[in-house]
């Protein structure tokens, strides 16, 4: 047997052995409240038979051990010939690739002679800052090891993150009935995994309504209300309002309200002043009215740009408290909403613009999907390099961008099995396309349960960054920029040196310490 520590910011494969931060001994490291993080690979196995322990750990250190599941990266879409070039992608497809993080039970899953696991050294705040040597037992192999806890202490979360969860996708992949006591207890632990990479808002639906006379609605609130009692003890802190309006093709202007009411006919006009007074009536009740989002119609485009205005200006006038909040690329629909959601690469073509929405008192995030999909521009897509996901959310420090949205964290398409396909067709709105890998979902359906996935750690710890960010800009803004810009300038250009990203993140760390 032989063995291999590789950085938890780099992807591993099962048919490479040679990484930048590929070396013999396990140099964990981390800010009390967060963890310490690596991947082991181990090599020239005949029996998948690996137990894994760790002694030697202080008080306030647990630890976690996960399996390293290799899956597919079978195409590269959306790629074009002239645009390849370095990091874009990070591989030619086909290949696999090690992202899934599934239940250790002692073995490894292997693929000619290799396998591996990911090691996760949990901090607790009040854990003794120090280094500490530790014994690291990898089958037969002593690892040499050493955990650094830094006086670092993690900050509570500031950062809005709101990703899509699919509920059928849960019923579907554990054969539960939806709504079932097998059910809930299935989904907490999917919303645990949430909670895990710092998601703090969650998405609801739940409302149903009838036509009870002319022009007169009667609304089922009870699935929303059920709904916001799940996820607050999940221990969301916020939650976005059911979307109210969709288009039923990019290329249309009409918006309907619950897909089925026109919005700027007069039975849409009754509808919004019955509807939004008893919502907001529901939200004050739960305590989730302050900060609470509601997306009116998602990615306005030119064709919808005036309706969209039109409905967002009377919905702030029946209820001015909700905060309207979108997805978007950049387009005539200023002054329309409150929380401006851009594309990445569309804040970086547009920053003075978008900049604009935030003097006049709109709040700015940002987002990604199957989109940027260019040479430069990062996204969490599994052929690109791991960092690409981790730098999300040094990018919302570095331009000061409060929220991140992300539409999929299990919404595996019609017909896709992760575990054998991650290019999946995807159809919205009248349009198909096929995704590229890993924009489906950052959570896998495991066998006993959700497994994560690497790029869900890595936006996990990049959350924790901003946090750590912020509070040294707090005390040395001029330290922390540079710390970030050391790595991170922009949207489109980043750091993809292993080495030097945490060579960085230890001097964010200290600094702090």
């Amino acid at each position: 047997m032989k063995y291999t520590v590789v950085s938890s910011s780099e992807f591993t494969y099962p048919d490479i052995w040679e990484y930048d931060s590929a070396s013999d001994k396990a140099d964990l490291f981390g800010a009390r409240g967060g963890f310490a993080t690596c991947q082991i690979l181990v090599g020239e196995m005949t029996d998948a038979t690996l137990p894994v322990t760790v002694s030697g750990l202080p008080d306030g250190v647990e630890t976690e051990v996960y399996t390293l599941r290799a899956v597919p990266v079978e195409a590269n879409p959306g790629i074009k010939d002239e645009n390849r070039g370095p990091h874009y992608p990070e591989r030619e497809a086909p290949y696999w690739l090690y992202d899934c993080l599934r239940t250790y039970d002692g073995t490894v899953d292997l693929t000619d002679g290799v396998g591996g696991v990911y090691l996760a050294l949990k901090l607790a705040k009040d854990a003794t800052p120090g280094v500490y040597p530790l014994t690291l037992q990898v089958g037969e192999m002593t690892v040499p090891a050493t955990l650094q806890v830094y006086a670092a202490v993690l900050p509570e979360e500031t950062l809005d993150i709101m990703q899509g969860f699919d509920s059928g996708a849960v019923a579907k992949w554990h054969g539960l009935e939806m709504g079932s006591p097998a059910y809930y207890e299935m989904e907490q632990k999917y919303l645990r995994c949430l909670r895990r990479m710092h998601q703090n808002i969650k998405r609801c639906g739940g409302v149903t309504f009838e036509r009870v006379g002319e022009n007169q609605f009667k609304f089922d609130f009870s699935g929303l209300r059920n709904q916001i009692e799940r996820y607050r003890k999940a221990g969301f802190a916020k939650i976005k309002a059911p979307a109210i309006g969709r288009r039923k093709h990019h290329a249309e202007s009409t918006i309907y309200l619950f897909g089925e009411i026109p919005a700027m006919s007069y039975e849409g006009y009754c509808f919004l002043t019955q509807y939004l007074p008893q919502l907001k009536a529901l939200l004050e009740e739960y305590g989730v009215l302050d900060g609470v989002t509601m997306s009116v119609a998602d990615e306005p485009n030119a064709n919808s740009a005036t309706e969209f205005r039109a409905l967002c200006g009377l919905i702030h006038r029946i209820a001015p408290e909700i905060k309207l909040a979108d997805a978007l690329s950049y387009g005539n629909i200023h002054g329309a909403l409150d929380v401006w959601i851009p594309l990445n690469s569309e804040y970086d073509r547009h920053q003075e613009a978008w900049e604009s929405f935030r003097a006049a008192g709109g709040e700015l995030w940002h987002y990604v999907c199957c989109g940027p999909r260019s040479p430069g521009y990062i996204n969490r897509f599994m052929d690109y390099p791991l960092l690409s996901t981790r730098y999300l959310h040094w990018g919302n420090y570095r331009h000061n961008l409060s929220g991140y949205l992300h539409w999929a964290v299990n919404c595996y398409q019609p017909g896709q099995n992760p575990f054998e396909s991650n290019c999946p067709v995807h159809t919205n709105v009248g349009q198909t396309i096929v995704l590229p890998s890993g924009d489906s979902h950052i959570i896998y359906p495991g066998t006993d349960g959700p497994w994560i996935s690497m790029r869900l750690e890595a936006e996990r710890e990049s959350a924790e960054e901003y946090e750590l960010l912020r509070t040294l800009a707090e005390k040395d803004k001029a330290l922390a920029d540079d710390i970030c810009q050391t790595v991170f300038r922009s949207f489109k250009d980043v750091e993809y040196d292993v080495r030097v990203f945490d060579a960085n993140r230890r001097r964010l760390l200290e600094a702090l310490s």
